[in-house]
């Protein structure tokens, strides 16, 4: 009897090491896929392809950066810039949320010169800016490094005699009396109808709120891929905590517009990004004959 019951513990002894071994397997694979998922950069790339674009303009590339709350990859940055840089991009699109408190301006400092450096550079304002009350502060930041700050206003890009045109809303927890998207795409149209219109805009409710907008291809964020993606099924929780978000990721169409919707950089939740590595978005325009 005492033979079986030395025999019984260390069964007993087994299963419980097994079973610990077990759990320390999961918790790494898991603190793995949630650190590879948060630090390892992607790049998509999309083409949009338009018979309002001329040929100067085939193979126009824009760069978005979405969402960055602050956060760094590689020493300063290095990393971001480094794969920015890679692609060759004629100009960047910075889409909102770039900071979630006052500890992140460090990175947008170090961030927006570097990429001043590479080609013009445009921001327009999200809902964090406002939110933490530093509106003001990172667009004087941006401002000094040259980035141009689009506040519910558009420019002209010019490649010779031919022309798009690239408009900025803030956000709309802004300003009360703000010029409305629907109003600034209209003044937009009117100026130049037959131009390809591009519209930089932080949330991505346009097709719901604004499915008939005036413009080619609107370019947001805001909704950080679902935050958890789900191999096979895509986002799971939006920025407004719905299961299953619409429009979280990727490339849409609705018959007048395209709309581009990036994953995003960062983090401002306490969830962390899983199966949702952080987003570098490329966008090739082609003239369509």
């Amino acid at each position: 009897g005492i033979a079986l019951k030395t025999h019984d513990k260390k069964q007993r002894g087994r299963g419980c090491l097994t079973a610990l071994i077990v759990i320390a397997l999961i918790a790494a694979i898991c603190a793995f896929l949630i650190k590879d998922s948060s630090q390892t950069l992607e790049i998509s790339r999309y083409e949009v392809a338009s018979e309002k674009l001329s040929e100067s303009f085939d193979g126009f590339r824009i760069v978005q950066l979405s969402d960055l709350h602050g956060a760094q990859f590689g020493d300063d940055g290095t990393e971001l810039v480094d794969k920015v840089r890679s692609l060759s991009p004629d100009i960047i699109a910075l889409t909102g949320d770039f900071v979630t408190d006052e500890g992140d301006l460090e990175a947008v400092e170090k961030l927006a010169p570097r990429l001043t450096e590479l080609c013009p550079v445009y921001f327009v304002s999200g809902n964090h800016e406002f939110g933490s009350n530093l509106a003001q502060r990172v667009r004087s930041i941006l401002e000094s490094a040259g980035v141009k700050y689009l506040s519910n206003e558009y420019l002209t890009i010019s490649r010779g005699s031919d022309s798009v045109l690239l408009g900025g809303v803030e956000d709309p927890i802004a300003y009360a009396d703000m010029l409305a998207p629907d109003e600034l795409a209209q003044k937009m149209n009117e100026a130049a109808p037959a131009a390809f219109k591009i519209l930089l805009g932080h949330r991505n409710y346009w097709m719901k709120e604004y499915p008939e907008l005036p413009v080619d291809l609107i370019l947001s964020g805001h909704a950080h891929g679902g935050i958890v993606r789900i191999p096979g099924v895509g986002g799971l929780i939006g920025t407004d905590r719905h299961l299953f978000p619409d429009f979280v990721e990727g490339k849409f169409y609705n018959g007048n517009y395209t709309m581009i919707v990036s994953r995003g950089l960062g983090n401002s939740v306490p969830i962390p990004r899983i199966f949702n590595r952080p987003e570098i978005v490329c966008v090739t325009l082609k003239a369509e004959k």
